[in-house]
Parts: C-alpha cells; structure tokens; sequence
C-alpha cells in the first residue's frame, strides 16, 4: 500500500513541507515500534523544525510514549539537543536569508495561530472534505483505516499499546485539521502512512473476528478470512491504481505543455510568457527556457495575491517589497496590462459559451493542445477512477493550449 497507494504515489514525490513530514513521522513511527525511542523523539523534531511545525500534534503520541518507556533523560537529551541544533540552523539560514533577526518557525505558528489565524483567506471547505480526500487517495483502505480502533478488542496482544500508538495521529489529525477552515489535500500528508499501517493492520487481523480461543482447530470462517485477505489487498491496489491512471492522465496536461516550451525557441529571446486563469497549475520558473526572459499573469478576474517578478535591485531576499500583503488582496502591477506583449501564452480551453483567447486564430497559433479532464462537467465517479471503456466515453475534456502570437506577416 506503501508503494502503489494513489496518495502516497503522489505525497511521496512532492516537495512540500509536508511530505518532509510524511518522512519523518514514517521514520520516527519505526524507529518506536523497534524500541529505540532516542532515535523516534530526534526524528520528530527535526519533521516538525525542518518540515513543518504543526505536525507536532502527529508526533504527540509516539514521543510521549517513547520518554515514558525509554531511559527519560538519554531521550529527553536526545530530543532537546536535535532540537536546539535545528533550531540554530534555522534562525542562521533565516538571518542569512532576510537580512534581519526573524524566525519562520515561529512566523508561521504567529500568522495561522497567534495572529488570529487568516488563512481562511485563502480558501475554505466543509468538514468532510479529508473524509472525501482520503477515499479518493486510498478508497477502501481509508475506511479500514478509520475502523482500526473498533478491531484492537479482537486482537489486543498483537496490535496494543504499540501499534494504537503508532496509529492514533490519525484520529487526531483528522480531527484537528477538519475543524480549520482552510484545507488542502497536501495538509493530510503526514498520516499517509499511518493510514497504510492502519489498514494493513485491518486486513491482517481478519480472522481474529472468528478464531474460537477455546479451540485449536480453525473453524471454515476463519480459513476464509485468511483467503479474503489477498482478495482485499489486490482490490485496494487496483483502485488505487486506477485513481493514478485517471490523475496522470486527466489532469497531467500542464507539466506536459510546459515541457513543449524548449522545442520553440525560434519564438526569439527576450519573449514573455503569460498565464490567466491557469496561474495556480504553473509548475515552476525551472521548466522555462533561457529564450523566456520573463513569465508574466494577465488579468482573468483573480482578485488574490500573485508572485512577482524576482527583482534583484530591491535587495534580494532580503527585501520586503510594497507591493506584498497578508491579506491576500491583488496588488498594483501583479497583472501585465499591455496584453499585446505577450509572445506566449498558456490557457486552458474549456468550451464554455464565452470564448477563449486562444479561439482567435488571427491573432494566435497552437503550438501543442493536450486533453484536460473538465471537472465540472464530468461524473464524480468516473473523473475519480479510471473504469476501462468508460473513462473515456463518460467524461468531458477541454484542451490545456500553448499559443503563440502570429507576427503581423502571418495574421
């Protein structure tokens, strides 16, 4: 489940915080359960230093419970001195950065925490919306997950306290973070694994639901329980395999457009490259050519804070321009105005009633126009999983377009 699991196939891959985190509570969950709890409390604080502090609440129960079973003072030193180590390193690497005493660490629990918390401001969902999330990466094994704490009476010796501890930031997380307003998939990472553990946990434990204690001969419904698990387990792994097939290929056109950007460099140096609407898939500035100079937004009627240009002569990194806010407001000059001089321009074409830019053929060519699963317009079940022969057939696709300006001689 580990490895062929839709959630962690992409969890795994992404350079988040909190995939760091994923690493760490992974690691520090197996360094516990092989009792070397030193080790388990040194890797929780670095997941939550280095990666991302609200974690914490996932390594709560495994670092409790390790300086309650260990040597209390070899691992409390151990967990205070990786601690103040990171620490360290991370008030240099900031000082280095920005030029003046600060600390992201606690920036971040300030701004989301302390300060009131606005990150509502960039988007809030209902409470079910990791319930929903965690069905569409792990589908059955995310409801067997959940269903662990009701397995521990029937298999007590094999699975507590240990394993209950390993796996109890499940509940926890998913508790605490359906309370914020503001949530994203990403968010849910850290327990990944411990959803995979916790459903392997499920599965494995099948047949305790039938064994008799006062009798040494399985019974026929245990033996089938213990043919049912393979059954399980290749069924998860189907589905999930079918969640990746149907991601990659519905909504994989974006860092596929981006890749034809470095066939096209008869378009000239110094071109720029724009995005509307689409800003929120732009992948990163690595998958711009040099012939690029710069990637500028155009105005689809986004109100929210966009990044700028890097500019050197404010001072670098160091340099806290104007034009930023924490309040998610559009600033002054975050749109390029002059729309004429774009040279390049990524869009994605739903085929709604209005048109898109990229329907003006006078004035625009297709370089490359790739399918885009059209999320509203497509069954829940059908955009969620891949179903051979229905796939296809049952979903709605628009074009995900890189367009270049016709000089006038073409047009």
């Amino acid at each position: 489940m580990l490895c062929l699991s839709s959630g962690c196939f992409f969890a795994s891959t992404s350079f988040l915080p909190s995939s760091f985190s994923m690493y760490a509570v992974t690691l520090s969950s197996a360094l516990f359960l092989l009792e070397k709890y030193a080790g388990a409390v040194s890797v929780a604080a670095a997941g939550v230093i280095l990666g991302w502090p609200f974690s914490i609440l996932v390594f709560l129960p495994v670092t409790v419970y390790s300086l309650i079973r260990g040597s209390f003072r070899r691992v409390f030193l151990s967990g205070f001195v990786t601690s103040l180590c990171f620490l360290v390193l991370s008030f240099v690497a900031d000082y280095y950065c920005y030029g003046r005493l600060t600390f992201s660490v606690f920036n971040l629990l300030k701004y989301n925490v302390i300060g009131g918390g606005e990150s509502h401001l960039y988007g809030t969902e209902g409470f079910s919306f990791y319930f929903r999330n965690g069905f569409n990466n792990f589908n059955f094994a995310f409801i067997l997950a959940l269903l662990f704490l009701g397995v521990v009476p029937f298999a007590r010796k094999k699975y507590a306290p240990d394993l209950l501890i390993v796996v109890s930031p499940v509940y926890i997380w998913l508790a605490f973070m359906s309370l914020q307003a503001h949530k994203e998939e990403r968010f849910l990472y850290p327990i990944y694994s411990l959803i995979c553990v916790a459903a392997a946990a499920v599965i494995d434990s099948l047949p305790d639901f039938f064994h008799d204690k006062y009798s040494s001969d399985q019974s026929i419904f245990e033996k089938i329980a213990k043919g049912l698990r393979p059954l399980i387990l290749g069924f998860i792994l189907c589905a999930s395999h079918s969640r990746t097939f149907s991601m990659l290929n519905g909504y994989g056109a974006p860092l596929q457009i981006y890749q034809h950007l470095e066939h096209h460099d008869d378009t000239g140096p110094g071109s720029i490259l724009c995005v509307g609407s689409e800003w929120h898939r732009y992948p990163s500035s690595f998958f711009i050519p040099s012939y690029i100079s710069e990637v500028r937004w155009i105005d689809d009627g986004f109100r929210g804070l966009l990044p700028f240009p890097f500019n050197e002569t404010l001072g670098g990194t160091t340099a806290a321009p104007s034009y930023f806010n924490n309040k998610n407001k559009a600033a002054e000059g975050q749109y390029l105005k002059d729309i004429g001089a774009c040279n390049l321009l990524v869009e994605l074409d739903l085929r709604r009633p209005y048109p898109s830019r990229g329907s003006d053929l006078s004035t625009w060519e297709a370089l490359a126009a790739l399918p885009f699963l059209d999320r509203e317009l497509s069954p829940a079940l059908y955009r969620s999983f891949f179903i051979p022969y229905r796939w296809q057939q049952n979903n709605v696709f628009g074009l995900y377009k890189l367009l270049r300006r016709l000089h006038p001689d073409h047009a």
